[in-house]
């Protein structure tokens, strides 16, 4: 069974576009489809896609070691099982819960492109 790390924005744009419901909504469906144990969610730095936000970057966990000052707080690292999502809002957030976490199956969808203009 795979374990996800799920990251929201709080960069100043995104927060300001909901990433704080986007967040409190990924807490809850995790807790409610008992998934908490499965994916680690937090609070990463900004992106710099602030007008594609509120951007949520899941990536599987492979056990790497955590450094603190780790630059996948704040950047694509194009690593396998990456995943990109723009955009996005509480609804959007509890449909990748369900699908992407639960079932192991990304939401295609909710892609964001970081090349795309605002």
């Amino acid at each position: 069974m795979k374990r996800y790390r799920l990251s929201v924005c709080k960069g100043m744009d995104c927060k300001a576009n909901g990433s704080n419901a986007v967040f409190a909504a990924a807490q809850e469906e995790l807790t409610q489809r008992g998934l908490a144990p499965r994916c680690e969610a937090y609070r990463g730095g900004c992106y710099g896609f602030c007008h594609m936000g509120p951007n949520v970057v899941i990536r599987e966990d492979t056990g790497r070691k955590k450094d603190p000052l780790s630059p996948e707080d704040y950047q694509l690292m194009g690593w396998p099982g990456e995943v990109y999502y723009s955009r996005m809002n509480p609804e959007r957030m509890r449909r990748v819960i369900a699908e992407h976490i639960e079932k192991d199956a990304p939401v295609r969808d909710y892609y964001g492109d970081p090349d795309e203009g605002p």
